[in-house]
């Protein structure tokens, strides 16, 4: 073998050899952003969840507060109470 080729080949291996580096590290990255994407929407479900559960929380809370409004206004004692006062 000439001298030349051993050149060519070696040359060759090393570009080959730093071309596959490229090549795994790319990969790596290409990985890594589909990770990191799998991981936002794992918070945005888990957001989407708790905001859900919260306004569940108050709007229960909201139908409560408003159940005891509506029976203190439809009691016969408040009603009472409103006669007297427009009587004054």
């Amino acid at each position: 073998m000439d001298l030349q080729t051993a050149l060519f080949l070696s040359v060759s291996a090393v570009a080959l050899s730093i071309f596959m580096i490229v090549v795994v590290v790319f990969a790596h990255r290409q990985k890594a952003k589909e990770l990191d994407l799998e991981a936002l929407k794992i918070r945005e479900s888990n957001l989407q969840q708790d905001v859900q559960e919260e306004v569940a929380r108050q709007m229960k809370e909201v139908t409560t507060r408003i159940e005891v409004l509506e029976a203190i206004v439809t009691d016969k004692k408040y009603e009472l109470s409103d006669k007297i006062t427009q009587l004054k």
